[in-house]
């Protein structure tokens, strides 16, 4: 019984992907509790996520189920944030505005990138009879689903850290620098609050946003990419100045672009890699739109002719989907 026919996930297997996605919701504050908010915290989860998701797909064998459990852990987590928000608005706190710690922002990303990564590794190695027509789309079904979830977080991320960090302020007066690479050089020679941090950070931000965006229409070009940066970093920066939650930097967009490319070469980089391992049989493994098995067949002068062919292990059900 399939109670998500487009993820053909069964009623046990998809209880024991929500259970994971709720367990790994619960593993920073398990090792906050351990270590506090030390770099060794955040290691010991991404370490154990990693045991977590692994064990569960040697059990179900599916990425499908990992991908379930990755957007149980995004919904819970933003449900979570969102409940503390109510809280504090009924309880009449001062300072009710939630923000999301550095500690939690590095625990969101490893929870997310730790499952997607091992499933992509997995599924870019995997070759020979083990390559199979089901496999890929079962992949392609979890990509499906991981974006959902990268999605889920990355909104709440864009908005409660980088566009309204804290209260949105209309009394005082709002700040734009205008010249390139002031707040480049002090980010690099740690001038007036400049950090390597802020730099990381405005240079990773729409690479995931990219990099999601290729899975589901590979055909973007780089000036496509280009365009939809600017784009994308000009509607933060006018939040930002609209609603003075932050200052707005010229250099702000130089780093925003970059991190558009950044989503763009890795996307490429995997599908590279998995190009390269299946010989140019399958050289978009990163898309929705999974890659049939290609087999030959021998005629009877010996001369190879090929053919696209579904694996036998399809069902018919499968295949009209």
């Amino acid at each position: 019984m399939s109670v998500l026919p487009s993820q053909k996930l069964t009623i046990g297997e998809l209880y024991v992907s929500m259970a994971v996605g709720l367990i790994l919701f619960l593993l920073p504050n398990d090792m906050k509790n351990q270590f506090g908010t030390s770099p060794i915290s955040m290691v010991f989860v991404g370490l154990m996520a990693l045991v977590i998701v692994g064990v569960l797909y040697i059990a179900i064998k599916r990425y499908e189920a990992i991908g379930a459990a990755m957007l149980t852990q995004s919904i819970i987590t933003v449900a979570s944030f969102s409940f503390s928000i109510v809280n504090n608005v009924i309880s009449g706190t001062n300072d009710y505005w939630s923000s999301i710690s550095d500690y939690q922002l590095i625990n969101m990303f490893v929870l997310w990138t730790v499952p997607f990564m091992l499933m992509v590794i997995i599924r870019m190695f995997t070759v020979g009879r083990y390559d199979t027509g089901n496999k890929r789309l079962r992949f392609a079904r979890f990509l499906s689903l991981s974006l959902r979830a990268l999605m889920i977080i990355y909104i709440l991320v864009a908005v409660f850290k980088q566009i309204m960090p804290h209260r949105p302020d209309m009394i005082n007066a709002r700040s734009i620098y205008y010249m390139p690479f002031t707040k480049i050089k002090d980010c690099i020679y740690g001038n007036n609050g400049g950090s390597i941090a802020y730099l990381v950070w405005h240079c990773l931000i729409l690479a995931p946003f990219t990099f999601s965006l290729l899975i589901l229409n590979s055909k973007l070009r780089w000036y496509n990419i280009l365009i939809i940066s600017l784009a994308t970093g000009l509607t933060i920066e006018i939040l930002q100045f609209s609603l003075n939650t932050g200052i707005v930097y010229t250099d702000d967009f130089i780093m925003y672009i970059i991190s558009g490319f950044i989503g763009m070469i890795l996307k490429r980089l995997i599908d590279t890699i998995r190009s390269c391992v299946t010989k140019g049989e399958e050289k978009n493994m990163m898309s929705l739109d999974y890659t049939p098995i290609v087999k030959k067949r021998f005629s009877g002068d010996d001369s190879a002719e090929t053919e696209n062919i579904l694996s036998s292990e399809m069902t018919v059900e499968e295949i009209s989907e």
